[in-house]
């Protein structure tokens, strides 16, 4: 019984280690695979304890395979038998899926592909376990394959908070529970010779308990003393960080490039669906790379997952919104979508989860899907007194504008620094200087050629050359902006319904502003033209911000006052040191043995092959010595041999009658000892060291010992 309670207690470890995949994929998604595999296992170790042992495994693993094929795999079953499309499921999934799920936005959709690793994992980890409690009995080496598992879950995505306290106070009581209960068990199996008495005794729970206990609190508090004496500014390691994700290969149209063809056929519809919020503006791309001639995106695109978190440092997200899209003429591979996209239904598109542009993975014509947004809520008042967020990833200076634009950026600006304030006044200095192309006679391009012709000379454009125009002097005089193509949202219809057209295509710039994120803009004053009455949160948020901004602050430099000298002061607390002094303490006390051990057998192999020899001896008795060997002066290799003959294995006593017999060539033979003889005597050496390894607890006991450091004595 008290073997059972350990096995499980394994088991359970090991689930414990797969449901650290929460912050992967979500609660509703692992429970149930997990427990499911847990429970297979122990059914089968239960139903193997009095069979052939060598039934377990694969009886576990059976087990475990149709219990993941029953709640993971249902679709591919016949009725409740599993198929071929079942076999290739498992295989994919426990190949593949863990790639998959590094290469997808977290949380990853719980699908077969991308989900099926972590119960499998669980899987082998128990049955591995279970076998090494059930066959070597060593609970340390039973809870390998768990703390494995756990820190594999731990490189995917690292618990904190409490959600760590949490698992790690579950593990602890898993842990010790297969400690106590392999002990008792230990206790019952010896007692059946009458060197024990039987029985889970509350001394054996508790003096595995404390022990656990005290060690647990002495790494936590070693931890916390560790990370205030030397906080660590770097992030946790991490898998997804140090994976990357490959790049979409197929040449991708720029629908920037779009813009002058799609106003040739303003009536051409491009998608309709309806709606449950207002809209702003409908995204397709964003680009933030300017070479001088074309502006390119940055994005990496990776699967979206189950939904996609907002970005650090963005403006509160507003209830759900959605919509539902069906496209007519999508541009290229692109889907319209929204700021603060969440999820999509319908398809599986990758997303860049720093801009939240999608991309299709399948014909686009004709295709249907559900967007779903989270808008985001934005005070005007909140709006008007952020600051730009000069931080922002991805932004690279424009470099030297040509002379005939150069001039442009301090006339347009009025001088002012990088703010919010100069963003809005280079936005109002296109829309009065500029007009709005429109006809036939449409102008293209975006380079340093037809923007320095549109500013200077026509003055006339499409939003292409609004917004990549207003970009460059934007970069110049210090803002981060980049530029976004989409399309202006018409003014919704009964039910919601909206129908966009070629002719409302929209290139517009956006600005990063500290606390809110990006902002659009709209140089060209069109962006709002239908969309009616209701507008979005970030919509009326600029528009009033736009009408009530503060002065522009004073942004010269102001003489640093003076402060009188402070002496410097300790930066480390006292407390501190209290902490680390002991662990450091204990740590060096651990380590010195095992140091001055390594040395010493180095220098004993070194010398002439007679001192070889001697130390080979040497070597083999501290051995014994350090598992508890009675040795006193004067004994021989044959006396130690005599003496360790009745606890341990023949191949330690004929190890040390062959020293016995390299001892008496080297120095009774009358002749010098060859090198041979001395490598001989380090070969016995090191066997009769492998012949008395033991558990891992006397293994480290032997290690952690200073017995064979101090003299022989009677």
């Amino acid at each position: 019984m008290n073997r059972l309670a350990a096995c499980t207690a394994v088991v359970v470890a090991a689930g414990i280690g797969g449901l650290l995949f929460q912050p992967v994929f979500s609660w509703s998604a692992l429970v149930l695979p997990v427990a499911a595999v847990c429970v297979a296992v122990v059914a089968a170790d239960v139903a193997c304890v009095r069979a052939a042992g060598f039934l377990r495994p694969p009886l576990a693993l059976l087990f475990g395979l149709v219990a993941l094929a029953g709640t993971v795999l249902r679709p591919t079953l016949d009725g409740a038998l599993p198929t071929a499309a079942t076999v290739r499921a498992l295989g994919d999934g426990l190949l593949h899926g863990w790639l998959r799920t590094l290469e997808s936005t977290w949380p990853a959709r719980p699908e077969p592909p991308l989900l099926l690793f972590v119960p499998v994992l669980v899987l082998l980890a128990g049955v591995l376990g279970v076998e090494c409690l059930r066959r070597e009995r060593s609970p340390l080496a039973a809870l390998t394959p768990s703390v494995v598992l756990v820190g594999l879950s731990q490189a995917f995505s690292v618990a904190d908070g409490r959600n760590a306290l949490i698992f790690g106070a579950a593990y602890t009581v898993a842990a010790v529970v297969v400690l106590a209960a392999a002990k008792a068990a230990e206790g019952r199996d010896t007692a059946s010779s009458g060197r024990r008495r039987p029985g889970l005794s509350r001394g054996s729970v508790v003096g595995y308990a404390v022990p656990a206990a005290v060690t647990v609190a002495a790494v936590v508090a070693g931890c916390l003393a560790f990370t205030a004496w030397t906080p660590l500014s770097r992030p946790a390691y991490s898998l997804p960080a140090h994976h990357r994700s490959p790049t979409v290969t197929s040449v991708l149209a720029n629908p920037l490039d779009e813009i002058g063809s799609r106003l040739a056929t303003p009536g051409a519809e491009v998608f309709h669906g309806h709606v449950s919020a207002p809209v702003d503006r409908w995204t397709v791309s964003v680009l933030d790379r300017f070479d001088g001639v074309n502006w390119t995106s940055s994005a990496r695109f990776r699967p979206l997952g189950s939904s996609l978190p907002a970005a650090a440092g963005a403006a509160p997200a507003g209830p759900l919104a959605d919509a539902t899209l069906t496209l007519a003429s999508a541009p290229g591979a692109w889907l319209p979508t929204v700021n603060r996209t969440d999820h999509v239904e319908g398809t599986t598109p990758l997303v860049d989860p720093v801009t939240g542009t999608l991309l299709s993975t399948q014909a686009t014509d004709g295709l249907t899907y559900r967007l779903s947004w989270r808008p985001p809520s934005v005070d005007a008042k909140a709006l008007g007194s952020s600051d730009v967020d000069a931080s922002a990833a991805g932004l690279e200076p424009v470099g030297a504008l040509p002379k005939e634009i150069a001039p442009l950026v301090r006339e347009a600006t009025g001088g002012l620094g990088p703010s919010l304030r100069t963003a809005f006044v280079l936005e109002q200095w296109f829309r009065k200087n500029y007009k709005v192309a429109s006809g036939e006679d449409i102008p293209t391009g975006h380079g340093y050629a037809q923007l320095g012709f549109f500013l200077v000379s026509s003055k006339r454009g499409t939003s292409e050359q609004f917004a990549t125009a207003y970009a460059v002097l934007a970069r110049a005089a210090g803002l981060p902006v980049r530029v976004a193509v989409g399309f202006r949202p018409p003014a919704a219809g009964p039910g919601g319904s909206v129908v966009v057209h070629n002719g409302d295509v929209l290139a517009w710039p956006e600005v990063a502003v500290r606390g809110v994120g990006w902002v659009p803009l709209d140089p060209t004053g069109t962006a709002a033209a239908d969309a009616g009455p209701q507008r979005s949160s970030v919509a009326q948020a600029t528009d009033d911000a736009r009408k009530n901004l503060p002065p522009q602050p004073d942004t010269r430099p102001q003489p640093a006052p003076s402060v009188p000298p402070q002496p410097a002061a300790d930066g480390t607390p006292w407390w501190v040191w209290l902490a680390v002094a002991p662990l450091a303490l204990l740590l060096l006390a651990a380590l010195t043995p095992v140091a001055v051990k390594a040395v010493r057998r180095h220098r004993r192999r070194r010398g002439t092959p007679a001192q070889a020899v001697v130390g080979a001896w040497l070597d083999a008795r501290d051995r014994l010595r350090d598992r508890g060997v009675a040795v006193v002066p004067g004994m021989t290799a044959r006396d130690l041999a005599a003496e360790a003959g009745s606890a341990y294995p023949v191949a330690v006593v004929e190890g040390l009658r062959e020293l016995s017999r390299c001892l008496d060539v080297a120095l009774w033979s009358g002749r010098d000892a060859s090198p041979e003889l001395a490598r001989r005597a380090w070969s016995v050496s090191d066997d009769v060291r492998a012949a008395v390894r033991g558990t891992l607890r006397q293994r480290i006991t032997a290690v952690l010992t200073v017995r064979s450091l101090l003299p022989v004595r009677a």
